[in-house]
């Protein structure tokens, strides 16, 4: 499917959105995740990869279930991850697992559950060592000292990174380390949200080095960060794949997570109500950017989908918790915006429902999968024995 059938599937979906049984709630397309996904499996096929959907931006088991057939594992953060992950994949699915650093316990878990585990440090591998890794594939993560993202919050190689060996350092400390002979693979994540997969390929062959000094090398994860939508040149994931599996004879994997669900998501909500402040109209919504923190955090306005955006009549979108600046946009509608209305606040597929907070005491959203045929399937909810359970109200959480 090409970009306008894509934004046409989108459009027509979030319109089917609006009629969601509650609000607020998160409601993905099971429509545009296949046609996402699909396309994904496609790319890396023809690259001569394998395809993982990390947990991160979203790991509603609903979503999992979707995606699962046009993938071929999962990428993981955490033990609770990786158990999640187990719950959906098939006997022909691998899970994978990484993180920055691992408790001694939780460590032992990951190595009896995950098939493939990336460590951060030298440190973390000697740790390995001592447990007994098992049947999984042990991995390192390597900082490639090769950053790309614009903003640095989200630079997985910016200064003093916690994320991965320096490559500068790795070549010394895997010649002295007691452990080289248990490494498999090598991790990299060098990017955010790029089109651009000529930064990667720039990135691969660097890479030459330390895969040189693994003597049973047999994986590379190239991590995520990329889109690999339909207006994305992929030759470079090409060559770069064609590069590691004939020159080191390893099995590559890729891990996107917000290109695969992030348009298919939407946050349905309803105004509450209307009143104008100095001039300007506001409408106060049943949700909150707790609900969305990128909102937040970025401080952009996401696009919107309802049946009367796209006009002249000015309305700022406001959030309801007691933030000030809980405030998701200002908008144009084509006519005054009134209470009862809905609004499907657009691509709030990734690190929207996995970063939802209760704040306020204000319920975080339901969250709903849209079926091909039109109905909502209950994916998950949230509560009263929830967040009295979350606030340590264990007596009143059980009756």
């Amino acid at each position: 499917m090409d970009d306008r059938g894509t934004d046409e599937l989108i459009s027509a979906e979030a319109q089917a959105a609006l009629c969601v049984p509650e609000t607020p709630a998160y409601v993905y397309s099971e429509a545009v995740l296949r046609s996402t996904a699909s396309h994904a499996s496609s790319v890396a096929s023809n690259a001569g990869c394998k395809l993982l959907y990390t947990l991160k931006p979203c790991g509603l088991a609903g979503v999992l279930d979707v995606l699962s057939p046009y993938v071929d594992g999962f990428g993981t953060s955490s033990i609770f991850e990786a158990r999640l992950a187990g719950g959906v994949a098939s006997t022909h699915q691998s899970i994978h697992c990484y993180s920055p650093a691992f408790s001694h316990d939780e460590l032992a878990d990951v190595l009896a559950t995950a098939d493939y585990v990336s460590l951060n440090s030298f440190s973390q591998l000697e740790l390995a060592a001592t447990l007994g890794h098992g049947t999984a594939s042990i991995g390192l993560r390597v900082n490639p000292e090769m950053g790309f993202a614009a903003d640095e919050r989200y630079d997985p190689c910016r200064p003093y990174s916690k994320l991965g060996v320096p490559l500068s350092d790795f070549l010394g400390l895997i010649d002295s380390s007691m452990h080289a002979q248990i490494v498999e693979g090598i991790h990299i994540h060098s990017n955010c949200e790029s089109e651009d997969l000529g930064q990667l390929e720039a990135t691969v062959e660097i890479l030459e080095g330390p895969l040189s000094k693994l003597e049973h090398i047999s994986w590379v994860n190239l991590g995520g960060g990329y889109y690999l939508s339909p207006e994305v040149d992929v030759r470079p994931l090409e060559r770069a794949t064609k590069f590691l599996s004939e020159r080191f004879g390893v099995t590559v994997f890729i891990e996107p997570g917000t290109g695969l669900v992030q348009q298919a998501g939407m946050l349905i909500t309803e105004v509450l109500d209307v009143f104008e402040s100095d001039g300007k109209s506001v409408a106060v919504i049943d949700t909150t950017t707790s609900h969305m923190p990128e909102v937040f955090e970025y401080e952009f306005a996401p696009s919107v989908a309802g049946p009367s955006e796209g006009g002249r009549v000015a309305t700022i979108l406001a959030g309801r918790s007691c933030l000030a600046g809980d405030v998701f946009g200002e908008y144009s509608f084509r006519e005054p915006v009134h209470v009862g209305e809905r609004v499907a606040i657009m691509d709030a597929g990734s690190y929207s429902q996995s970063r939802a907070a209760p704040f306020n005491g204000i319920p975080t959203p339901s969250s709903y999968i849209l079926r091909d045929d039109g109905s909502f399937e209950l994916s998950a909810s949230y509560e009263y024995r929830d967040f009295a359970l979350r606030n340590g109200m264990a007596a009143v959480a059980s009756a």
